[in-house]
């Protein structure tokens, strides 16, 4: 196998003491720094393009090994840090249609609800993207993958939910699935969301009955998604909904996930605990006893502060669920009505800015816990030999330059 070397970071930061304490309270020791680091990687070639595999040395440059002497080099010179690929674990990409106009309307005092029970917000983008054909879908949804990817993820999850109708919601998964093609080098993770808003155009139980019996079967049938997530709210879908749903899916090997605790607090964390959830996302509404839930579980906090910052809203109790043991993870919710956002970067200024995370806290959140809401610790979210060489090459010297330069923009 062919190898790669990347040499002289400014700082290399392994993650090791991360994963040891499976990303729970996590300090400055467990960020595992190396200075003037190197990473060696084997590669294979597709197309004519190098996929990265595994990582097989990690280490201070000058310890370098022989073995590795005729591996091509990147040189960083030490002017630039090499960290865990970044991992969006959170984000609605496959969609069409604007909702520029919705923001403008809550911006002169409408509420997200408000909007909503007129017709608005979720359900304005389900027109679209019924509407939208799959050519369209897939390249706006591109266009999307190209911004994060800029950013440094190199692992995102991408969830349907914009289609509420057996067709449109399998074009969509079938969208997700061109993307996996389109982009070999980048971890694509999708995630089947029917359950996202209630359809306009269905009886919510016949719905309700038609994610059970007839969409999630054919979506494991045919593997068009690894995990199955329900928004539960008010106005939105209930907790008995919700374990239908998930208990369906699980039996049909999906790992599940919830949106909680968002918009009210309806106990939705402590039900992810109960279903064996990867995440439950959001948590703006988390009550105490949902954090001491999370807390004793393996279950991820994932917050989405974009989502607050951009509605305004109380953001999730951060310093509460890390100080009670929880592991939180962070994530973009890039979307077109509550986080068109995506900058990982920037989501990470607003969490050390409104949530009072640590610089180790944030690298958790974006690498190893990111990765532990997706299912995929075992072989991401840190750099270790054997790990999958996924790695992020910041343009800056130290990794918290990277937050601390709100909403820069990557070299073209």
């Amino acid at each position: 196998m062919p190898y790669r070397a990347v040499i002289h970071a400014s700082e290399l930061l392994t993650g090791e003491g991360i994963r040891a304490k499976d990303g729970r309270g996590v300090t400055e020791s467990d960020v595992g720094t190396i200075s003037d680091g190197a990473l060696v990687y084997g590669y294979r070639d597709q197309g004519g393009r190098e996929i990265p595999e595994k990582i097989e040395w990690v280490g201070p440059t000058r310890e370098l090994p022989d073995r590795f002497s005729k591996a091509g080099r990147l040189d960083l010179g030490g002017a630039k840090a090499l960290v865990p690929g970044l991992i969006d674990c959170h984000t609605h990409m496959v969609f069409a249609g604007d909702r520029s106009a919705e923001f403008a309307l809550r911006c002169a005092g409408a509420t997200y609800e408000e909007i909503a029970a007129k017709g608005g917000g979720i359900l304005t983008t389900v027109r679209a993207t019924r509407s939208a054909p799959a050519e369209e879908l897939e390249r706006l949804a591109a266009a999307r993958v190209d911004e994060a990817t800029a950013f440094g993820v190199r692992t995102l999850e991408i969830k349907s939910g914009y289609g509420l109708s057996v067709e449109s919601e399998l074009r969509s998964l079938e969208v997700i699935q061109k993307l996996k093609a389109r982009y070999p080098w980048l971890t694509i993770v999708p995630t089947f969301l029917g359950a996202h808003a209630l359809p306009p155009d269905r009886d919510r139980e016949l719905y309700v009955q038609e994610i059970v019996e007839e969409l999630l079967p054919e979506v494991a049938d045919r593997r068009l998604a690894e995990h199955c997530d329900v928004f539960v709210d008010a106005g939105y879908y209930d907790g008995s909904e919700a374990r239908l749903i998930l208990e369906k899916a699980r039996s049909l090997g999906l790992a599940v996930k919830l949106h909680a605790d968002e918009l009210s607090n309806t106990e939705s964390a402590a039900l992810g605990v109960e279903l064996g959830a990867l995440s439950v996302d959001h948590l703006l509404r988390i009550s105490d006893a949902g954090v001491r839930r999370l807390a004793a579980s393996n279950t991820v906090a994932v917050l989405l502060p974009g989502t607050a910052f951009y509605l305004k809203a109380p953001h999730a109790p951060a310093r509460r669920l890390i100080d009670s043991g929880a592991i939180v993870a962070l994530s973009t919710d890039f979307n077109p009505g509550s986080s068109p956002c995506s900058s990982l970067p920037a989501i990470m200024t607003i969490a050390a800015l409104y949530l009072g995370m640590s610089r180790p806290e944030i690298l958790a959140a974006v690498t190893y816990n990111a990765a532990k809401a997706l299912g995929l610790e075992g072989r991401k979210g840190t750099l270790e030999p054997g790990m999958d060489a996924d790695f992020t090459v910041l343009p800056f010297s130290r990794f918290e330059e990277s937050y601390y330069r709100f909403a820069w923009a990557p070299a073209r």
